[in-house]
């Protein structure tokens, strides 16, 4: 696998680039768990310690929200639906990142199909065992487009700033600083 080092603006670039449409990809991330509504405070005696949850994405990018909900909907003899519009952010026209309306950051927009957690992380590499954390972690939900169907589109998008490594094409991209 061919190994390229980028900074996030080059990896804006080279996506555009080099994904046109739907495109595999996996994902290394560490997710700051101090952020909003990533766990509840009170109680919380790992709240503010730059707690990260590491972990690993498979799914798509540059794929299309209403199309996918529309598929599913479609297989399970549901009306078709429309996705409403995203609360922070509005996403570009490759499908690939949804720009942050105040900050103007970009946030890759994956379809994600499979997750392995590696664990929670505090900065000097502890590992804090998952059932420590659990219960201060939010519950699951549907979103409300995809509330009457059995299957589910999970969406999400990433701060490219929690992105560690992007692997498509048997290309691998360290995002550094």
């Amino acid at each position: 696998m061919n190994v390229l080092s980028m900074n996030r603006s080059q990896v804006v670039e080279f996506l555009r680039v080099n994904v046109k449409g739907a495109q595999v990809v996996t994902v290394d991330l560490d997710s700051d768990m101090d952020g909003k509504g990533k766990m509840r405070k009170t109680g919380n005696a790992f709240h503010g310690l730059g707690m990260v949850k590491r972990q690993t994405l498979n799914g798509m990018i540059g794929y299309i929200y209403a199309n996918s909900v529309n598929r599913i909907a479609d297989k399970e003899g549901k009306d078709e639906r429309n996705s409403k519009p995203h609360a922070w952010g509005d996403m570009d026209s490759e499908h690939l990142f949804r720009w942050h309306r105040k900050t103007g950051k970009p946030y890759l927009s994956m379809k994600v199909e499979n997750v392995t957690v590696h664990g929670f992380f505090l900065p000097d590499g502890t590992q804090i065992e998952r059932s420590k954390v659990k219960p201060f972690l939010p519950e699951k939900r549907k979103s409300s487009t995809q509330a009457d169907l059995e299957g589910e589109v999970i969406a999400r998008d990433y701060n490219l700033d929690n992105i560690t490594a992007i692997r498509m094409k048997g290309v691998e991209i360290r995002l550094v600083d």
